[in-house]
């Protein structure tokens, strides 16, 4: 019990100082040193820890993946093609309300940690006009995003619970759609609900057939498509697709040498990349010092029934991490021994597992996604889980109404 109590107090520090306008880069830090003195880690041990977090193939990868996503983002709202992009949709889907929330979901089919950054300007740009407050805003980007999640075949996090529970991908997105249904009604009701479709923001062109609205869309588009084909349909590496569509985009737009200084600098935010290497070493210590294995323990010795902590432990994992698969890599294999022989079983308590671990993951504010695109708008942390809380309870409550169901 008392590792898991200076776990939640970790946690507990961590939101406290967020809503303090800490840094978030500095806090985690902070955590990697305080999970290194309350579990005994010693001080070369945490300092290996942080160096291996730092250098780790997914850091740089992912530091690669979100300055590109900015790099790319930041172009096209340069050359107008994101304005364009924004404005041909408002056509196709005369409802702001409607295409606000298509954008991030578009997005969510490019699975990559803090891909809420591409849809974030999309979203500004609608969201705007249509009187939105920031953290509407965040909140309608980052959970628009994240609704396809529970059934989007090529997400890690559902490749990996359909490899522990050895089904077919498809088999366990047949149990968990239900999921998505409730995610998009908690979307609409926490994020859409209450907005005027008042003006939609940029001039539409009235006198634009639907024809032409597609092919202006299509043009203004077509490098997020491009990523989406090579990434999603083709797997090519992430970073060198990036790579490869902006050094197209820039010879179809014309980007000269004279515009480079300032796209550079825009697509370089210091707290961005401050996160990311935080979120890396804090996950990287806590599963080198062993913080993560003394939570079932901790939770078997206060006589919880099997189900909850087949939920709460996925979900402080998830608290802790910020990522599902990671989340789902530490805590299922700790947890699955508890179900043995129950109730949950199969299909059922991978549901389950998936629906504790990503609960988490979306309340974690260490998840990049939340985390940058709170930074980007410009929303408090309060108005925004105002919004989540009662958002990611109701997928909760779903899947306890379908894993009974089964």
């Amino acid at each position: 019990m008392g590792d898991l109590l200076k776990l939640l107090a970790i946690l507990g520090l961590t939101v406290f100082l967020l809503m303090r306008k800490w840094d978030l880069g500095i806090v985690l830090f902070l955590n990697s040193a305080l999970i290194a003195l309350l579990f005994g880690y010693s001080l070369i041990g945490w300092a290996g820890s942080i160096l291996r977090g730092l250098v780790a193939p997914d850091t740089i990868a992912l530091a690669g993946a979100v300055f590109s996503v900015l790099l790319l983002a930041e172009l096209m709202r340069r050359t107008r093609a994101m304005e364009e992009m924004v404005t041909s949709l408002q056509v196709l889907v005369p409802d702001g309300r409607i295409s606000v929330a298509l954008m991030p979901m578009m997005i969510g089919l490019m699975p990559m940690l803090g891909g809420a950054m591409f849809s974030a300007p999309m979203v500004n740009e609608v969201g705007t006009p249509l009187k939105m407050s920031a953290a509407r805003k965040t909140f309608v980007n980052y959970w628009f995003r994240h609704a396809l999640e529970y059934i989007f075949p090529l997400y890690s996090s559902l490749l990996m619970m359909s490899a522990l529970l050895e089904v077919s991908v498809y088999d366990f997105i047949a149990a968990s759609w239900p999921l998505t249904v409730a995610a998009l009604i908690s979307g609409v009701l926490w994020g859409l609900a209450g907005i005027e479709d008042g003006d939609p923001g940029p001039p539409k062109w009235d006198d634009l057939s639907t024809r032409a609205a597609w092919s202006r869309f299509l043009m203004s588009t077509w490098p997020l498509l491009l990523v989406i084909l090579a990434v999603v349909i083709l797997r090519l590496n992430m970073i060198l697709s990036l790579i490869g569509v902006i050094a197209l985009f820039m010879v179809v737009r014309r980007v000269g040498p004279d515009q480079w200084r300032d796209v550079l600098k825009s697509s370089f935010p210091i707290h961005t990349f401050s996160a990311i290497c935080g979120v890396m070493v804090f996950k990287q210590v806590m599963q080198d010092a062993g913080a993560v294995s003394q939570i079932p323990q901790a939770l078997s010795a206060l006589g919880l029934p099997p189900m909850v902590i087949a939920f709460f432990v996925p979900m402080v994992v998830g608290l802790l991490t910020g990522t599902a698969a990671a989340a789902l890599a530490l805590s299922v294999p700790l947890v699955a021994p508890v179900l043995q022989g129950g109730a949950l079983s199969g299909l059922s308590a991978g549901v389950w597992l998936f629906v504790g671990s990503f609960s988490g993951v979306l309340l974690s504010p260490l998840h990049l996604c939340l985390a940058l695109t709170k930074d980007y708008f410009g929303a408090a942390w309060g108005d925004l889980y105002k919004r989540i809380v009662p958002s990611v309870g109701l997928v909760a409550a779903a899947a306890v109404l379908l894993v009974r169901l089964r």
